[in-house]
């Protein structure tokens, strides 16, 4: 069967489950309806054993916004035919391509099993996301479980980061943001106001400075990393994770306090990452942080003389998980 009648059947799949689907920019970019954005890209097997994808320039560019959707935007990989496809949240893709040269991605098969292999990066099984086209809200997200109090998740992640540049700032620390970060503010108090507007060079190469200076929230001992956090509260487990496994992939000597920050309800889904073969070597070191108990320190903080140079210690105590002999993949991200 021919590749274009093979995409043809996926779109015409995709059309039963979200609606009349429109093209937009290159490369088979469609949006199908209020719910779905997605690229379609097909390979045949090669060598009885994996397929190749050139993805296009669109999809691996951050900056590049795809349209707003209900469920989100996603990476469709078709394996050789309409029913064996890995449906892939673009987030997830863009991690495993980023500081990759090329557009090129491959997914090697191996007793039943699909493995993603990009350069640079650690191999990621993805088998779980064969034909797993969403349903229901947007992917990983749900508002009631993900929101702190009232707020929305996104707003969520804002007051967050906030709370850990606070509590950085209390511990004597100075505190970096992702140069994006620095533009927003929480309940009328602005983040640029509190962080660094320059990275220091920390003699790291061009590829792990990019990693360092995209992470959510650094506390700064001098001119040295002391502690590093990722915030989890509309996207993937899977994305923070990676993002701390690739620093400690390219400085493996490095001693930063790697934490994933996230709400109590997601615990499970934390664990079942962390404790992955993927992430192996950043399991001992990298230790969960709740929502929760964030909120909890913040009201010990109140009244705090923190600008009249008065200073704790130890404000942020997280979990280490420890796995079991045996590993199941997880059924969610």
């Amino acid at each position: 069967m021919s590749s274009t009648v093979i995409i043809q059947g996926v779109v015409t799949l995709l059309r039963k489950k979200y609606g009349r689907g429109e093209s937009f920019g290159k490369s088979r970019l469609l949006q199908f309806g209020s719910l779905l954005t997605c690229s379609i890209n097909y390979s045949r097997m090669l060598g009885g054993h994996k397929y190749f994808f050139g993805l296009a320039r669109d999809v691996l560019d951050p900056s590049y916004a795809l349209p707003e959707t209900q469920l989100g935007h996603f990476v469709l990989l078709v394996c050789g035919s309409e029913g064996n496809v890995l449906v892939l949240p673009r987030k997830l893709v863009l991690q495993m391509m980023s500081n990759v040269s090329t557009r090129r991605l491959d997914v090697f098969v191996e007793d039943a099993s699909y493995i993603l292999q990009t350069t640079r990066h650690p191999r990621l099984t993805v088998t779980e996301y064969l034909n797993a086209y969403p349903t229901g809200g947007p992917p990983d997200t749900d508002p009631r479980e993900e929101a702190v109090g009232n707020e929305s998740p996104d707003r969520a992640h804002v007051k967050v980061q906030w709370q850990l540049i606070q509590f950085g700032r209390a511990e004597g620390c100075s505190v970096w943001v992702p140069v994006n970060d620095r533009n927003l503010s929480y309940r009328g108090q602005p983040f640029a106001r509190d962080t660094l507007g320059r990275l220091p060079n920390f003699g790291f190469d061009e590829s792990t400075r990019r990693i360092v200076q995209n992470i959510d929230v650094l506390w700064l001992a001098g001119n040295v990393i002391a502690k590093a956090y990722e915030i989890e509260s509309t996207t993937m487990i899977y994305s923070g994770l990676l993002r701390l496994n690739d620093l400690v992939l390219s400085q493996p000597n490095v001693q930063i306090g790697l934490h994933l920050v996230a709400g109590q309800s997601r615990r499970g889904k934390v664990y079942s990452q962390l404790t992955r073969p993927t992430f192996r070597t950043l399991l001992p070191i990298c230790q969960f942080v709740t929502f929760e108990f964030l909120d909890g320190q913040a009201k010990r903080l109140e009244g705090f003389p923190l600008d009249e140079g008065a200073r704790i210690s130890g404000l942020i105590r997280g979990e280490r998980f420890e796995t079991s002999d045996s590993y199941s993949f997880p059924t969610s991200v």
